[in-house]
């Protein structure tokens, strides 16, 4: 056996890989071991391998497979590494982009779930200013009793064909008719302004403007619409827009889901 070699053990301890692994590796042949006992077939390796051990770690580090591993040290061609490295390089920043995109929703799931647990504690009509919000919509026949998600996950398969981004913002806009009845038209998801928005018939916009809330829940939903009916009449207002925002304030409990009432009555 020659001099400055280490064993399996050796190698282990020092470049951090598992006995399982570097066996792995010999067997499909990217990294076989300077030496082998015929006797007892043990494997010994030379220190110039730890390079190799480091390249290997390296690519597995790119998320590069097994057979890929196999291609690349079989055929030892630099200009293919180098052409496989960029390709590397366009994957990692796609992923880039894509693990951004989850952090991005991710914090909007969370401001929005803190939000609507403050908002749902007041049962007050108020005044509110919103600003304008870029909308896509899908007509709506009817609601109630969550037949409306059957209209969301519509609406969420047109977003994904369009490649549009929706923020967590997503409701329902009703009509309200001259006797007081309010039917729904549309549900709608708010969507991030890109270029992809732009001459898209199925986007609209709610006005930025002034606009009455009140946030109502399962058991007094008919009773928050007659108060907030009342208070237009009362105050001598003209309903111009009529929404009912869905409350993130809990989940997990589908059955008891609150709302929030949105009436636009000033641009």
């Amino acid at each position: 056996m020659e001099k400055g070699l280490y064993s399996i053990g050796e190698v282990s301890k020092i470049k951090e890989i598992t006995v399982k692994t570097l066996r792995y590796y010999h067997k499909i042949g990217i990294l076989i071991p300077k030496f082998i006992d015929e006797n007892t077939g043990y494997r010994y390796y030379s220190i110039d391998q730890f390079i190799y051990i480091d390249i290997i770690k390296g690519f597995r580090a790119l998320g590069t497979s097994i057979v890929e591993l196999q291609e690349i040290f079989s055929e030892c061609d630099m200009d293919k590494l180098l052409d496989f490295l960029d390709q590397k390089r366009y994957e990692a920043e796609e992923n880039i982009i894509k693990m951004k995109s989850i952090i991005s929703n991710i914090d909007t799931l969370t401001k929005g779930i803190r939000v609507s647990r403050g908002l749902v504690e007041d049962d007050n009509i108020n005044i509110k200013i919103f600003e304008e919000r870029k909308i896509i919509t899908l007509p709506c026949k009817e609601v109630g009793e969550l037949k409306e998600l059957l209209y969301y996950s519509d609406l969420d398969k047109i977003i994904k064909e369009q490649k549009l981004k929706a923020t967590m913002e997503r409701g329902i806009i009703y009509r309200v008719d001259s006797d007081n009845t309010v039917e729904s038209m549309y549900v709608f998801s708010t969507i991030v302004e890109e270029d992809n928005t732009l001459n898209n018939k199925r986007i609209s916009i709610l006005p930025r403007g002034r606009y009455l809330t009140l946030i109502y829940n399962r058991e007094n939903v008919d009773e928050c619409e007659e108060r907030m009916l009342r208070y237009i009449k009362e105050n001598n207002l003209e309903v111009k827009e009529w929404l009912e925002i869905e409350m993130f304030n809990n989940i997990f409990e589908t059955e008891s889901y609150n709302c929030q009432i949105q009436v636009l009555i000033e641009e």
